[in-house]
């Protein structure tokens, strides 16, 4: 093989490798790295600073399919992402690497890729491709989220910590607010019949239906099963059904209070159970409308044993 022919062939390889990563991709205007990413910028800052892997990045991000938008927070910048290691081949965290604050890019992703680490919604089907386009406006260190959590964590805890202590005062405002004067069984549960029942006494095992509205001690419902009860406490949600709620007694289907309130009930029966957070949802609280630590109280009543 002569000289010319050798620097022939190796001129060619050059050019397969620039085209490789370069990448002509096969839609209109994108280009495609190595790993099949099809990318196309829209703006690029010379020399703006990138994320490192563990960043939180804060965008503005339109997600596409054809014409149809399926979301967007354009004009609105959120913490959306965590700059990490691939997944796959040609993921958004390929995308990520190459991006500075300031820059918006369009990314090429494909259904059958995203499946593989996420649910995606009905309206996505097998084969679809969507159109990521996002603008980095903000980069969140690592270490700053870290703090961010820590700080968080410790004020929880801090909150936790003075609930507890609280607690006892709470109850005891609240038994002496309401003039209640039962004594609490062994396990701190205070129970007080309203309506004596007649019917079948509720026993472990069984199953129970029961009606219940359930209020913190300022009295402000954060659950019922009765309408009525939802519209006068300002909770009511009309995609909800009303109805009493059907549970196996001692199964642990329910807050341990509610398992020994309602088997000191015959059908038939009222009650109002003040319940401390030990045997209701303790520490961590509930659906973010109850608190740690929260004492609860219950107007019940059994409707049904079987």
């Amino acid at each position: 093989m002569n000289k010319k022919s050798q620097i022939t062939i190796l001129l060619v390889a050059i050019l397969a490798v620039i085209i490789t990563s370069c990448g002509n991709s096969k839609f209109p205007g994108f280009k495609v790295t190595k790993n099949g990413l099809n990318y196309k910028f829209h703006n690029q800052i010379k020399d703006a600073k990138k994320p490192n892997l563990g960043d939180i990045l804060v965008v503005e991000l339109t997600v596409k399919k054809g014409d149809s938008v399926l979301f967007t927070n354009s004009g609105n910048p959120q913490r959306m992402f965590m700059y990490d290691t691939t997944a796959y081949k040609g993921d958004l965290n390929e995308g990520f690497s190459m991006m500075g604050i300031g820059d918006s890019v369009t990314f090429v992703m494909f259904a059958d890729s995203l499946k593989k680490i996420m649910m995606l919604p009905p309206n996505i089907k097998s084969g679809d491709v969507l159109y990521y386009s996002i603008k980095l406006s903000e980069i969140v260190t690592k270490a700053s989220f870290e703090k961010e959590k820590a700080d968080m964590m410790a004020k929880q805890q801090k909150m936790i910590e003075e609930a507890k202590a609280n607690e006892s005062k709470v109850m005891e405002k609240y038994l002496a607010d309401n003039k209640i004067k039962v004594k609490p069984t062994a396990s701190g549960l205070y129970f007080i019949e309203v309506k004596k029942g007649n019917g079948a006494k509720a026993e472990n095992g069984k199953k129970v239906k029961v009606n219940y509205t359930g209020k913190l001690t300022t009295g402000k419902i954060f659950d019922t099963s009765v309408e009525a009860d939802a519209k006068k406490g300002d909770v009511y949600n009309p995609k909800r059904p009303y109805e009493p709620i059907e549970f196996t007694l001692g199964k642990g289907e329910v807050i341990p209070g509610w398992d020994e309130a309602i088997s000191m009930m015959k059908v038939g029966g009222k009650a109002k159970i003040v319940v401390p957070s030990k045997l209701a949802y303790g520490e961590r609280g509930a659906g973010g409308v109850i608190p740690p630590c929260s004492v609860l109280v219950f107007d019940v009543e059994l409707l049904g044993v079987n």
